[in-house]
């Protein structure tokens, strides 16, 4: 898979976890809009890098809602219900 698809792949994933855990992720780098796009780049970043992509797919596409990101998750910290 080339780095634009895994790139485009991860930010699916950390957009789709955020969304089941209810979890804002416009200011999470605080207010400053840069600060928010490095935090966000950071976590897509992150998440290229776990070898658990499928079984994430498959535990966001199973439920619509989420109480906790699951212990695999790089970005768990992050992850947290506000």
């Amino acid at each position: 898979m080339g780095i634009f698809k895994t790139l485009s792949n991860s930010a699916g994933l950390v957009d789709d976890m955020a969304d089941r855990l209810d979890v804002d992720l416009t200011h999470i780098g605080g207010l400053d809009v840069e600060s928010s796009a490095l935090a966000y780049r950071s976590m897509v970043l992150s998440c290229t890098a776990c070898k658990q992509h499928e079984d994430c797919r498959h535990l966001l596409d199973d439920n619509a809602k989420l109480d906790d990101a699951p212990s695999y998750c790089r970005n768990r910290d992050v992850m947290h219900r506000a």
